[in-house]
């Protein structure tokens, strides 16, 4: 019975392991292909950049879909390729690079800073692992209190009667 509950534990702490990379996954995590600051300097000059977002950090913007065979390796290829149809969802770093407002100008690029407002992301990254753990939590007790009988918080709520006799005879 011990090990059945161990593993009913394990089971329990990895489902909420898999519950949380999914929401970070789903809600945390860019869906746009990661370029190298190089390789986005090498599409920007061959004119395949349609548009980017400077933010303070990250440069997010859309690619051509078309010519980008011998400007990027295969395998990177396919990456920006399955983030949809049409013009490539891509994201790099930041760098501190005076040349790329005045390449970008030469390029004809469109682009436009961006303020990255972090507050949501900020706010679920410490909320909902709080609460999940917290439903964990209420759960392992739930159980552990069935287990026990009655319940584990139940302890001065017993219903023992204490029997005393009317009547003492003169013995002691």
């Amino acid at each position: 019975m011990l090990l059945f509950r161990r593993m009913s534990s394990m089971g329990s702490f990895i489902l909420v392991f898999m519950a949380l990379s999914l929401v970070q996954s789903v809600l945390l995590v860019p869906h746009s292909a990661t370029l190298s600051y190089r390789d986005f300097k090498a599409l920007l000059k061959a004119g395949k950049v349609a548009e980017i977002s400077l933010g303070e950090r990250t440069i997010s913007g859309r690619l051509t879909p078309v010519g980008l065979e011998g400007l990027l390796p295969k395998e990177k290829i396919a990456e920006v390729q399955q983030f949809g149809q049409g013009a490539q969802r891509f994201t790099t770093v930041k760098l501190d690079d005076v040349t790329l407002i005045p390449e970008l100008e030469a390029a004809g690029v469109q682009f436009q800073g961006q303020i990255e407002d972090h507050w949501l992301r900020t706010l679920l990254s410490w909320i909902v692992p709080a609460l999940v753990l917290v439903t964990v939590w209420g759960v392992v007790m739930r159980r552990m209190g069935m287990s026990m009988g009655r319940g584990l918080l139940s302890l001065g709520k017993h219903k023992a009667k204490v029997y005393v006799e009317r009547v003492t005879g003169g013995h002691l």
